[in-house]
């Protein structure tokens, strides 16, 4: 199995995109933390591109370092070696062209779901109308019309992600980050939100970074699997998901589909990860 951590993981260059440029190159990333005496490392040599309008799915054990190099990417953290680029920019800090959506919703309980969503746009001194208005629209796009009002006690876990997906997204950034967004629901809701996921982002079309330890939804979704190996994590795999669009969850039954899978599989039980 080829190891890309030795070069950069690409996507068939479009002539559409950016004359070619990635949207995000992520270049030569570690990190490592204090720990007593020494260091702790948890990334290792960390590279590849991820195109605009493109859907990239990370996966690898718990622990291995995701979730951390999601919050790399967003600027939240700053590495201890190598480079992030989004739209051609260094990243050094958090940026409104970064939207994230966490494991859990995070919403602000004494919010309602219209107060909660526009609340970034608050933050940035926006057009409080304006504000309302792209809310809503939002709203209508993940099928919450008639709960603006509605605080999130009193919302499912499904709609409460919904909710945050909807308040990444009202800024309109460049980059959305999904970090195991449907790992708290249960099985029925979390293939509902597949789905719906889905549905938005061909609605929205937005370049996708997400996180998931379901090899089933990374292929459904995305266009591109890197598989992680354990930490000090680097990428040990990068697998093509050439299944057409837009998908359904059938597609999950289908031989194409299913060898996609395995390849990914294949490649975490390279180093015991399955």
């Amino acid at each position: 199995m080829r190891t890309p951590s030795a070069g950069r993981a690409r996507t068939p260059v479009d002539p559409t995109m950016r004359n070619g440029e990635p949207l995000l190159r992520v270049d030569g990333l570690s990190l490592s933390y204090r720990k007593g005496d020494g260091r702790l490392p948890v990334l290792d040599q960390i590279r590849f591109d991820v195109q605009e309008r493109e859907f990239l799915a990370l996966v690898g054990p718990s622990g291995c370092g995701k979730t951390t190099l999601l919050k790399l990417i967003a600027g939240l953290v700053q590495p201890t070696a190598g480079e992030i680029h989004l739209g051609g920019k260094r990243v050094k800090r958090p940026s409104r062209n970064v939207g994230f959506v966490f494991q859990e919703p995070t919403l602000m309980g004494w919010r309602t779901v219209e107060a909660n969503v526009t609340l970034p746009l608050e933050l940035d001194g926006g057009n409080r109308k304006r504000a309302r208005e792209e809310a809503q629209a939002l709203l209508d796009l993940v099928r919450l019309t008639g709960f603006e009002d509605v605080y999130p006690a009193q919302l499912s876990g499904g709609m409460a992600q919904r909710v945050a997906l909807a308040r990444a997204l009202v800024h309109d950034p460049q980059l959305l980050l999904l970090d195991e967004p449907f790992g708290a629901l249960d099985a029925l809701t979390r293939e509902r939100m597949g789905r719906e996921l889905l549905r938005i982002w061909q609605a929205r079309r937005k370049t996708v970074v997400m996180v998931t330890h379901s090899v089933p939804e990374a292929v459904l979704l995305a266009d591109r699997v890197l598989v992680l190996g354990p930490r000090p994590a680097s990428i040990i795999a990068e697998v093509p998901v050439n299944l057409p669009r837009p998908r359904t969850e059938g597609m999950q039954e289908t031989p194409a589909c299913s060898q996609v899978a395995r390849r990914v599989r294949e490649a975490l039980e390279q180093v015991g990860l399955q």
